[in-house]
């Protein structure tokens, strides 16, 4: 049996731990505040969860995990400081949604064993996994990084290099740029460009990606539109004042209750488990047409 070490008993590190426990890995789970590692021992969820009070005590594991919060520094010191504590069979992998993966490893001396794996959250559900190398990536672990996951029924892709924010995220940014300009213009509400993206885009996107949509509807075409609409598009390089001004006041979404939306009246673990079973039914009826076009 495959051992995964997952570091960081957050959002993302939990959802790993309950995907990786249902596929019958074994599973350590390193989080650093006592009362957040109590509380998950508290739960029935992760009863076959291996907690640990110091990261060395993971012994013969085969990945370590890192779901920490997204800070390059903070990274950077976690895999600098645990190298030294594991063989060089062992295959660090980061869940960094951003930073370029020869960054994290700036430090790390065995950099050859240091590789992306971007899950998306919900990472018990989505499929896809980024796969990031970088330059300094040794071959044999790239190659047991996509086979693990393939064998857990995850969707890997192979990035062929490293880039800011890889491929899912950068479109993800290019759109909410787009959608915050659109609102911070007075254009629409954002309950009306959420409306807009989930009926038209949303639907859409889960059965044809933009570029099979591009050769449907005509590339001549879509440059008659781009040539036009390009000009007007969102390009800022710093984040946009109405992004800003949210931050400033922290509403920082759900867990404060207050974002683009008010959450404070939303029972969010219902409304959170009814967005996994629509995600559910999304990717059952993908995935049974993706079986259809293969036969």
């Amino acid at each position: 049996m495959q051992h995964v070490c997952i570091i960081g008993g957050g959002f993302m590190g939990t959802a790993l731990a309950k995907y990786f426990l249902d596929a019958h890995i074994k599973v350590s789970l390193y989080e650093g505040f006592i009362a957040r590692r109590q509380e998950l021992m508290a739960d029935e969820a992760f009863q076959k969860v291996i907690f640990l009070e110091s990261i060395e005590d993971c012994k013969e594991v085969d990945f370590i995990i890192e779901a920490i919060t997204e800070n390059l520094q903070v990274k950077q010191q976690l895999f600098e400081s645990i190298e030294e504590h594991f063989p060089t069979s062992t295959t660090f992998c980061t869940n960094t949604s951003s930073y370029l993966i020869s960054s994290i490893a700036e430090n790390v001396k065995q950099k050859e064993r240091v590789i992306g794996t971007h899950f998306f959250s919900p990472a018990h559900i989505t499929p896809l996994v980024e796969v990031i190398p970088s330059a300094f990536t040794d071959e044999h672990h790239i190659q047991k990084t996509m086979s693990f996951l393939q064998s857990i029924n995850k969707k890997p892709v192979l990035l062929k290099k490293e880039i800011q924010g890889f491929v899912a995220n950068r479109l993800q940014s290019a759109l909410s740029r787009e959608a915050m300009s659109l609102v911070q213009k007075g254009i629409v509400s954002p309950e009306e460009l959420d409306f807009i993206a989930k009926w038209s885009l949303g639907i859409r996107l889960a059965n044809t990606g933009p570029l099979e949509q591009r050769d449907i509807n005509g590339i001549d075409t879509h440059m008659a539109i781009v040539n036009y609409v390009y000009p007007t598009l969102e390009n800022g390089i710093e984040p946009l004042s109405i992004h800003e001004q949210l931050i400033e006041n922290k509403r920082f979404g759900m867990k404060t209750n207050e974002g683009f939306y008010d959450w404070s009246t939303i029972d969010k673990k219902q409304y959170l488990a009814q967005k996994d079973d629509i995600l559910l039914n999304v990717i059952k009826a993908v995935s049974a047409k993706d079986e259809e076009v293969d036969k």
